[in-house]
């Protein structure tokens, strides 16, 4: 009987022991990762951490790079701007998969119109992996400006996997959705941009050794995107609109082994100093034609269509001249002082034939106003280099008659008879292939050159006159002509070879003669 009843005990203490076990199992379940974590738990709990590289805020939204610390899935990622979910991208995943020991990162891109700050003026960002918030940061809101210029290259909606599209890109050949991609223009300097202004836009397969003059994205994937004569391209002030900016493609240009497809846009108002703006680049399919659909608002020279009907470059530049498919001198040019041979015309170019003797050459009857204004001559020029007669001469001046400063004394060809004008400038004692460069009646400088297509350009504002060569500044300098008012020239005198000119114009100076930077939205 006592045998029994102990067991009965024992059994009772059993249950109860049991049932304890069960409890306290249930209690901390819900926390054995913290007392006891996985491998995985560990890399987050104790290695992952997010890091603000930077962020800028145009046009009311927030732009925030984030480098994680380790490889994320960043589907998996969240951020919150004063509680409020926002959009996270990817910039160079791998698949799925952010890693930043491959230059991976994370935008956040928040409207901040729909999100007010706080009473200090600021905001709260908030990232997170899955349910767990990792960062957060706080953001100063300084409206139009960017902070440290970082500027990694994102293009929205663009899938990165092979089909059949034409492409000079060096990467793998993209699949494209179309979508209209804002791109923020920067003026970085103090002064505003002239009204209105022209500012490229050029997408690049690679990095360029251009200088400043000059602004580019990196972007091969977004490159390959681009129908080879640019037509599935338009430009517009609004999302989800028809082009409203004007636009020119000039084409494509070749810096060493990188390609770039280079667009001129027409900006009615400019840009502020210090201070950007926002346009869309609309991305269509690579069979779509634009050019067709919305003329004069897009269009590219003969050069690159083969046919005029798209030209739309009046009503980008502040002068536009193109010498392809002419049958006759257009208005106001005529032939320079003393010219011996007549032009002759083909389809992309004009020839300015050498002569024997006396000059060969055009001049415009108008002067223009160069001041704060960008000369371009598109020109192949032989590389002379001989005889005592030899010159050679692009730029603003006159040469209608002797005595200026174009034309001696003695009605030869000549550079900086006088103070009014600036120009690159063979002489007949120079090196084969070597300008000098002239402002006024001072030799300022030299850059050599080659017999091929070549843009030739001289820069000027009320303190500076800049000489470059394909978007490239070879020179400032402090002299200026003696007036702002000139006409333009081109001509040779016994060079032994053609002068082959595809076009003239005239664009505005940029700040500094620095070109508002581009940054993708």
């Amino acid at each position: 009987m006592r045998l029994q009843s102990e067991t009965i005990i024992a059994l009772i203490l059993l249950i109860v022991g049991a049932l304890a076990t069960i409890i306290i199992y249930n209690i901390i379940y819900p926390n054995l990762n913290i007392i006891n974590p996985s491998g995985q738990e560990i890399s987050r709990s104790l290695e992952l951490n997010f890091q603000l590289l930077d962020y800028y805020i145009a046009n009311n939204t927030l732009y925030a790079y984030i480098k994680p610390s380790e490889p994320v899935n960043y589907s998996q990622v969240f951020a919150i701007v004063n509680n409020r979910l926002v959009n996270v991208y990817p910039y160079n995943p791998n698949g799925s998969i952010v890693n930043p020991y491959n230059n991976g990162l994370l935008i956040i891109v928040a409207n901040l119109s729909q999100i007010p700050p706080d009473q200090n003026g600021n905001y709260e960002l908030e990232v997170g992996l899955e349910n767990d918030i990792i960062g957060i940061f706080d953001i100063k809101y300084i409206s139009n400006t960017l902070i440290n210029y970082f500027q990694p290259p994102i293009a929205f909606n663009i899938l990165n996997s092979s089909s059949n599209t034409s492409s000079n890109s060096t990467s793998s050949t993209p699949t494209c959705q179309a979508s209209y991609l804002p791109l923020i223009l920067y003026n970085t300097q103090s002064i505003p941009t002239p009204s209105p202004f022209q500012q490229d836009i050029a997408i690049c397969n690679g990095s360029i050794n251009i200088g400043n003059s000059f602004a580019y994205i990196n972007n091969a994937t977004l490159f390959s995107c681009i129908n080879p004569n640019g037509q599935n391209i338009y430009f517009t002030t609004t999302y989800n609109s028809n082009p409203n900016i004007y636009s020119w493609y000039e084409g494509q240009l070749i810096n060493g082994s990188t390609y770039c497809d280079v667009w001129w846009v027409n900006l009615s108002k400019g840009i502020s100093s210090n201070s950007n703006i926002t346009i869309y680049m609309y991305i269509g399919p690579n069979n779509a034609n634009y050019y067709s659909q919305y003329y004069p608002y897009v269009g590219s020279p003969i050069q690159v269509l083969g046919t005029s009907q798209y030209d739309n470059g009046k009503y980008i530049f502040n002068y536009y001249q193109n010498f392809g498919n002419l049958s006759s001198l257009p208005s106001p040019w005529t032939y320079v002082y003393n010219n011996q041979g007549s032009v002759s015309f083909s389809t992309n170019y004009t020839i300015i034939p050498y002569s024997s003797s006396g000059n060969a050459g055009i001049t415009t009857t108008l002067n223009f106003n160069i001041q704060n204004n960008i000369l371009e001559i598109y020109a192949s020029v032989p590389t002379s280099g001989g005889t005592s007669w030899d010159y050679i001469d692009l730029g603003a001046g006159a040469a209608n008659t002797t005595n200026t400063y174009f034309i001696g004394g003695g009605g030869g060809l000549i550079a900086g008879g006088n103070n009014y004008g600036a120009a690159f400038s063979y002489n007949n004692i120079g090196t084969a292939g070597k300008f000098n460069l002239y402002v006024g009646n001072n030799n300022v400088g030299s850059t050599t050159y080659n017999y091929v297509p070549t843009i030739y350009e001289i820069g000027f504002s009320s303190s500076y006159t800049y000489f470059l060569v394909n978007y490239t500044q070879i020179l400032s300098n402090t002299k200026i002509p003696g007036s702002f008012s000139l006409p333009i020239t081109i001509a040779q005198q016994n060079s032994g070879n053609n002068i082959y000119l595809y076009w003239v114009l005239l664009r505005s100076l940029p700040p500094n003669d620095v070109m508002p930077s581009i940054y993708i939205g």
